[in-house]
């Protein structure tokens, strides 16, 4: 329970017809009542759980492992160490906000996380980089959320490339965004060239969905999935 899952195990199995004009306005990324907002970022099958166990104010944290082997991530204030394996982006953990130390083995970094926000931190084998998240409580939209780990200035599109869902971003930049609920695929573009293709995906109003941009070699790798919480103490 609680480690991500790959974009093609958690894309429900349906056949809704997609609305019309799905992309809404970006949000103002203000955090609302904690458990709607560990709503929107937990996996669908556990989503009352989440919501019941996570306490008023917390903060969120996961881990994205960009490093060729299996990690352990501590937490001040957890018991067991989260395992991440090499490539994949954890579920997010809640804390209580403040202080705390995220380390694996002698590196570690020690942030400020606020209450009623989330943070991923990337661990490329080196040091860790923490990334503030951008998310709301909104329950009739699905929220999507771009991240940029490349050199490049890149924008989240439609396939097409006809329309703009999240505007340029650089290095270790995110943007998020609300759309209606809709089954989707979306492309990474450096200017008017597709670069990468991300994996189709139903965006569930209520629940949020990440896309990684990588580099790979002299190319680029892409990630999407439906964001999940580890409970796990």
């Amino acid at each position: 329970m609680g480690s991500a899952a790959s974009a093609s195990s958690t894309t429900p199995n349906t056949s809704k017809e997609p609305h019309h004009e799905p992309f809404a306005t970006p949000p103002d990324c203000r955090h609302r009542r904690t458990a709607g907002h560990a709503h929107a970022l937990a996996a669908d099958s556990n989503a009352d759980l989440y919501d019941a166990v996570a306490p008023a104010d917390s903060a969120f944290v996961r881990v994205l492992n960009l490093s060729e082997r299996s990690i352990d991530v501590t937490l001040s204030g957890k018991v067991n160490p989260q395992k991440v394996a090499a490539g994949q982006l954890s579920g997010y953990r809640f804390t209580p906000a403040g202080a705390h130390r995220i380390a694996i083995g002698s590196q570690a970094i020690e942030p400020q996380l606020k209450a009623n926000a989330a943070s991923t931190v990337v661990y490329d084998g080196q040091g860790l980089t923490l990334i503030a998240d951008k998310y709301v409580n909104e329950p009739k939209k699905a929220q999507i959320a771009f991240y940029n780990l490349t050199p490049a200035q890149v924008t989240l599109k439609t396939v097409d490339g006809k329309t703009s869902v999240i505007d340029p971003l650089g290095k270790d930049q995110t943007g998020s965004r609300l759309v209606n609920e809709i089954k989707i695929g979306f492309a990474a573009y450096v200017d008017q060239q597709n670069v990468a293709r991300f994996d189709e995906l139903f965006l569930k109003k209520g629940r949020s969905y990440s896309y990684v941009l990588l580099p790979q070699g002299s190319g680029y790798k892409s990630m999407s999935l439906a964001n999940s919480i580890d409970p796990t103490e």
